[in-house]
């Protein structure tokens, strides 16, 4: 089966029915009614998800600067332990990470150490996809498929607002926060808005149905209809929302400072959203898939991060908000032990998990990782499934079983409070 292109959809119904696009004009009620407030009134909590984009190397970002093997496996790359922004004994933060530290003073910053999955893959879009989905086996653009935010979403909202589930900056759709009923909204700039539904298994259905012209029902028409004013009514909504955004608060000037920034003044300003996500690395080269010249793309890009998540927490605070919100960071794997020769490293398995905000269990979790231990590829061996971190966000900060949405018991990792 042809998977559903979105552009194209998406012409067809702005000249079919002529209702979708950010200048087309609505009648009046459908809009108010599309951009209702939601009539769900459970907890009012967020989760952003950052993806870091390429892999991030672990032992650069939270360095063990305590083990001697660490400068044995790192002459070029290692940072000097005069630099460390020291954690406890064994491991500190990079020395870029300044705003990390002035969180975790504040109690609103925590490391996972080790974290990984055991069916773990070096591909780039597949270790996404896995860590995405929660599961294995999914593809993004796959009809029907599914990230575990999206399903919380799906689980927890009753109403069908599409500003729900949010992404600002990605090319595409994130899998993460995409759910079969919330199948979410994304846009790169407040004046780029695209509405992404084409895992949705009744829209792709549709879609055939219509591009062969035959097949479609009144009620078909009703929904392609209803879809488009969502679609056209939160453009508006989140458009006018992020663009008309002033804070007093400085975000780095990049494609990642100002997702983040919009993703605050969406949340300042009320709207109901649930889960959001950002990507750090897109515009810049390879992100941190650091196959060389390492040090001096980790700074540029941990400096940014830095920057970025300290600016959000302060954004959030002025405005009453920063206990609601819970930001996590993820990527499609770690790095490998040994330096290369080409002043990088190369792809790996375990990965620290950075956790932000008043629900965060400050400080250092779980064990280092054995540097001399190591799998059959010099890999760090997993300490923690990733998606154990998960299950805390979903039960102790979300409020919800964990089994029915990761589609399996994972014993809650003990980081969240």
């Amino acid at each position: 089966m042809s998977r559903i292109n979105v552009a194209s959809r998406r012409d067809f119904l702005s000249r079919g029915l002529g209702i979708v696009g950010v200048g087309s004009a609505l009648p009046s009620f459908l809009v108010r009614s599309a951009l209702a407030a939601p009539e769900d009134s459970s907890s009012d909590r967020i989760v952003v998800s950052l993806l870091l984009t390429g892999g991030p190397d672990g032992l650069s970002l939270v360095p063990p600067y305590g083990h001697d093997e660490y400068y044995k496996q790192r002459k070029t790359v290692g940072i000097p332990a005069k630099d460390v922004i020291k954690l406890n004994d064994e491991v500190g933060l990079h020395p870029k990470l300044t705003g990390f530290k002035e969180l975790l003073d504040q109690g609103a910053f925590g490391v996972v150490l080790g974290t990984g999955s055991p069916n773990f893959n070096l591909s780039h879009f597949v270790g996404r996809n896995i860590w995405e989905a929660a599961k294995t086996g999914v593809s993004t653009g796959a009809v029907g498929a599914t990230g575990w935010l999206g399903r919380y979403v799906d689980a927890a909202c009753k109403d069908k607002d599409p500003t729900l589930n949010v992404a600002v900056g990605p090319a595409r759709m994130p899998l993460i926060i995409t759910g079969k009923e919330h199948p979410g909204v994304g846009f790169s700039s407040p004046d780029s808005f695209r509405f992404v539904g084409e895992r949705s298994e009744r829209g792709h259905a549709l879609y055939e149905k219509l591009n062969k012209m035959t097949g479609a029902s009144a009620e078909d028409l009703q929904f392609i209809t209803q879809t488009a004013v969502n679609a056209n009514a939160a453009s508006t909504k989140l458009g006018e929302q992020a663009s008309k955004y002033q804070t007093p608060v400085t975000y780095p000037d990049t494609q990642f400072g100002n997702s983040v920034r919009t993703i605050a003044g969406l949340i300042n300003g009320g709207l109901k959203g649930r889960a959001y996500y950002a990507a750090q690395g897109i515009a810049v080269f390879g992100g941190y898939d650091t196959h060389a010249d390492q040090i001096r793309r980790l700074d540029l890009l941990l400096n940014e991060l830095s920057e970025t998540i300290s600016a959000f927490y302060k954004d959030l605070g002025r405005c009453g908000n920063s206990e609601r919100v819970l930001t996590f960071t993820f990527s499609e794997f770690g790095r490998r032990v040994p330096e290369n020769y080409s002043g990088g490293t190369d792809h790996g398995l375990a990965q620290p998990m950075f956790l932000f905000g008043s629900g965060v269990k400050p400080g250092v979790h779980g064990k280092q990782p054995s540097l001399t231990d190591l799998d059959d590829r010099n890999n760090l061996k997993m300490q923690v499934d990733f998606r154990g971190v998960y299950a805390s966000i979903l039960e102790k900060w979300l409020g919800t079983p964990s089994e029915p949405i990761l589609e399996k018991k994972y014993p809650p990792v003990d980081c969240i409070a």
